[in-house]
């Protein structure tokens, strides 16, 4: 199978330099295109990408035009099934999350509070029935300060270690020191798969990150050859399920 990790940044689309943070900085308070969401999952479609994992999507706010980007990217992607993990909402301007796209049957969904605050952390689960196997799916947005994002490893770690059943984990964990996903690795990940995505003008932090428990082969990972939509690059990861 195929899974992508993606920040979608709301569809904002900075793709070009950090001078446009504040030129086009305006997209993060009021309505723009959706061309960046399209693309996204035109993207997913190219791919084959069987399972997405979203970060900062945008679900019914101003800035979007009070469209669900959840189901742009489904009709870009043909991918069927869709599940959004709210984070913070700041209505009407803006109701932003977490998302999972698939093309599996989800069973059931539900959301981990890793850490209250202005800003709180979400990680959206949802478990999926893949070849008659019950598959736990998790997307994760981790905080930017270091001791938040300690805390919400730890959370994680408590919540996923003791799983029997496969797990595929993945979001923007906002690490750039990896030796901080040991306890991950400790609590039953065997696959660690990441490659620089940040930013995407100039890759040099690996901040989007896939997680794999044992019961998946040794995966693949790569960086699709497509047209930059946000200022994270996608990340793909293929990977068999034993």
């Amino acid at each position: 199978m195929r899974i992508a990790v993606i920040n979608l940044q709301s569809g904002i689309g900075i793709t070009k330099g950090y001078r446009e943070y504040f030129t086009s900085g305006w997209r993060y308070l009021l309505p723009h295109s959706t061309k960046y969401v399209r693309e996204t999952g035109q993207l997913l479609k190219d791919e084959g990408v069987d399972i997405a994992l979203m970060t900062e999507v945008e679900e019914h706010g101003l800035r979007s035009g009070f469209r669900k980007q959840t189901e742009i990217l489904r009709e870009a992607s043909n991918l069927p099934f869709s599940e959004f993990f709210a984070t913070r909402s700041m209505e009407p301007l803006a109701a932003e999350g977490n998302a999972i796209l698939c093309r599996y049957p989800v069973l059931e969904t539900r959301s981990h509070l890793l850490t209250p605050g202005a800003i709180p952390r979400v990680m959206g689960e949802a478990m999926l029935s893949i070849e008659d196997q019950k598959v736990h799916v998790l997307v994760a947005h981790l905080g930017i300060r270091n001791v938040y994002r300690a805390r919400q490893i730890e959370r994680i770690r408590h919540i996923i270690q003791d799983r029997d059943e496969p797990v595929i984990l993945g979001g923007d964990f906002n690490e750039r020191n990896h030796e901080s996903f040991e306890i991950l690795r400790s609590a039953g990940f065997s696959h660690i798969a990441t490659l620089p995505t940040y930013p995407s003008w100039k890759p040099v932090h690996a901040l989007s990150v896939l997680f794999l428990s044992k019961h998946f082969s040794e995966p693949r990972v790569y960086i699709p050859s497509a047209k930059r939509f946000s200022d994270h690059l996608p990340l793909v990861v293929e990977a068999t399920l034993a």
